[in-house]
């Protein structure tokens, strides 16, 4: 690839994938990491074709963090705190009321999602935070679009679950 169109392709898609990667490993020096060593690999495809470039950057993103994790990283839990004050999109126009409770149900959602399974996770965050379709889940996942079909519905109930089991005492 040209160095601009990797330029361009690094504003559009950097924050998305170090969210997911965030998400995933709890640890922003890894996440940054990951990201950076995946936008060098995207380098080094040179001329290679790449049909969905987000879906193939949360692809390797995904592979860096695993191999990560097999090489002894410890995966550590969410800090909450941390991701709350990266993530939080706030609107100029919310008031300082509803900009309070976007950030205590964004904290929420966070805490009852750090309790789960990474691949539990890994369904919600592509789906919800970056926002990518079943067909592109299924690729970065390399699962069938069924399996990824039933895989997002079983993890929202987990998340259901626990929100029950947390909230509701």
């Amino acid at each position: 690839m040209r160095q601009d169109a990797i330029e361009e392709l690094y504003k559009l898609y950097y924050n998305d994938a170090l969210l997911y990667s965030l998400s995933i490993s709890g640890d922003k020096q890894t996440a940054e990491d990951v990201v950076h060593s995946a936008f060098y690999k995207a380098l080094l495809t040179a001329d290679g074709v790449i049909d969905n470039f987000k879906a193939w950057l949360i692809r390797v993103c995904r592979n860096e963090l695993y191999t990560k994790l097999k090489k002894g990283k410890r995966q550590q839990s969410l800090d909450t705190e941390q991701t709350a004050q990266s993530a939080a999109l706030t609107d100029e126009a919310e008031s300082a009321i509803e900009s309070i409770i976007r950030r205590e149900e964004y904290r929420a959602l966070h805490r009852a999602m750090a309790l789960m399974k990474t691949e539990e996770r890994e369904y919600l965050t592509l789906f919800y935070f970056e926002e990518l379709t079943i067909a592109e889940i299924a690729d970065v996942m390399q699962k069938s679009t069924t399996a990824t079909k039933v895989a997002l519905y079983r993890a929202r109930e987990n998340l259901k679950k626990i929100f029950s089991a947390i909230y509701n005492k």
